[in-house]
């Protein structure tokens, strides 16, 4: 390649018909550029504010902890309840919700995140962590899980991955990862990778994919060329101008006078003009020879523009503008519930898809740590960020037991039925209450129809 005699025909003339899309592709930001650069990016506000929304908000009301197992004895429920308490005891000895807030920040400020699992009494060599780890109580011992850490993609290559047959289940999946001269297996390292490229540029990528703030980029340029241009506006939005005898001083030579008027004495006249207008002080002028005025310069759309460049940047990571700017809606009746509660299903859908697997994977080896195997009735869910305030919930609570109590009386369901329902309705309000065994017998009808007024009078009777 160094010999130009040796470069095959037409060589040259391909590269001059294609070097316009690659510097295009360039250009654009289309290709990898780079963790260094990343990591300056992630330095300003405004590359780092959306990432930190994201963050903050995939994190805030996290995971609540459930029982699967339905059953009548009070002991289950106790063993139940025992072992929740000890995976949330777990999860927050391994600080696994900052782990997965940190994972989160480093797949969307660099396109793939890291968090590796320390099992074992392995050590940190070469290929010490070389070994596949079996997520199950076979391929893992209780109380062998030491901590969990992120890796920032950096540090990271892939030593292994397959690139001949794209039929099998590891094509274009790093199997070993290299972490700064140490050979890590796959399965003891999750990665995220929030928007994945294809398997054409992975290599390019590092095998992550494209970061929100290489998206932003465009978006966050422009903003920040409209707004220092807006401010040079706004500083300078009025020019003081003097009118005054220039015909003499563009018709003579420099060394020349006209009068009383001479081009050293024209700066310093003008000089003089606008250090006493930047004071606001008495501008003094020449009844004959000279006049001065102020010319401004509209400011009003300036503020539109600026609007719609906070938009566009808005629009990428799809955050409201109120959680990303603090920009409250303006006009009759102007409310942002709908942007917000759209945003929220939003959340809600990339927790389910980019945070589940490392999740999860992390959830099976609490459970082998603590208890030696995986519990099946043990599970979580994700709690949303939409919820109901206490009367709005107290009002469905209403309509569920109006639609019991019907469905009772026309022999839809049996009153045990209904309690069933409540004791596995997570929105219930009598969620964290015992509902087995048999209901309670219904209150006598003369007492006010079992009314809690009824109910008094029968408590003071027996009294």
């Amino acid at each position: 390649m160094d010999d130009a005699m040796s470069l095959p025909a037409g060589f040259g003339a391909w590269v001059g018909e294609n070097i316009g899309i690659i510097e295009g592709y360039i250009a654009d930001g289309l290709s990898f550029q780079g963790y260094p650069y990343l990591a300056q990016m992630m330095q300003r506000a405004e590359f780092r504010k959306p990432v930190d929304v994201l963050v903050k908000e995939c994190t805030r009301e996290w995971i609540r902890f459930r029982s699967e197992k339905q059953t009548a004895t009070p002991g289950d429920d106790k063993a139940a309840a025992k072992r929740i308490s000890e995976i949330e005891t777990a999860f927050k000895s391994f600080s696994i919700r900052e782990v997965i807030r940190e994972q989160i920040r480093h797949g969307l400020g660099y396109g793939i995140g890291h968090v590796w699992a320390d099992v074992g009494d392995l050590g940190y060599g070469a290929t010490d962590q070389e070994k596949p780890l079996r997520v199950n109580k076979t391929g893992m011992a209780k109380g062998a899980l030491r901590r969990f850490a992120n890796v920032e993609p950096i540090w990271t290559t892939p030593a292994n991955y397959n690139a001949d047959t794209p039929l099998r289940d590891d094509f274009y999946k790093p199997s070993v990862w290299w972490v700064q001269g140490s050979r890590v297996h796959s399965s003891r390292m999750k990665s995220m990778v929030p928007f994945p490229v294809s398997q054409m540029l992975a290599p390019a990528f590092n095998f992550g994919g494209l970061s929100l703030t290489q998206q932003l980029k465009t978006y966050v340029h422009n903003f920040l060329r409209l707004r220092n241009s807006v401010s040079s506006i706004a500083a300078n939005f009025s020019k003081l101008v003097l009118l005054t005898d220039m015909f003499g001083n563009m018709a003579t030579p420099q060394h020349a006078d006209y009068g009383d008027i001479n081009p050293g004495s024209l700066t310093g006249r003008a000089n003089l003009l606008q250090s006493i207008s930047d004071g606001q002080d008495t501008i003094v002028a020449d009844k004959e020879k000279e006049d001065a005025k102020i010319l401004a310069t509209p400011l009003g759309g300036l503020n539109e523009l600026l609007a719609q460049a906070m938009e566009a940047m808005a629009s990428i990571p799809g955050i409201p503008l109120v959680k990303l700017f603090g920009i409250q809606p303006t006009g009759l009746n102007a409310s942002s519930d709908g942007e917000i509660r759209v945003f929220y299903d939003e959340i809600a859908a990339w927790q389910a898809d980019q945070i589940e697997p490392t999740l999860r994977w992390m959830f099976n080896l609490v459970q082998i740590h603590l208890w030696g195997d995986i519990d099946p009735d043990i599970d979580y869910e994700f709690v949303h960020l939409w919820q109901m305030d206490e009367k709005q919930a107290a009002e469905v609570e209403k309509l569920k037991a109006d639609t019991d109590a019907v469905n009772i009386v026309s022999g839809k369901i049996s009153p045990d039925e209904a309690r069933e329902r409540e004791a596995t309705d997570d929105t219930s309000i009598y969620r964290n209450v015992n509902l087995t065994g048999p209901a309670p017998e219904k209150p006598d009808d003369d007492l006010d129809d079992g009314s809690m007024s009824g109910l008094l009078s029968k408590a003071e009777g027996e009294e």
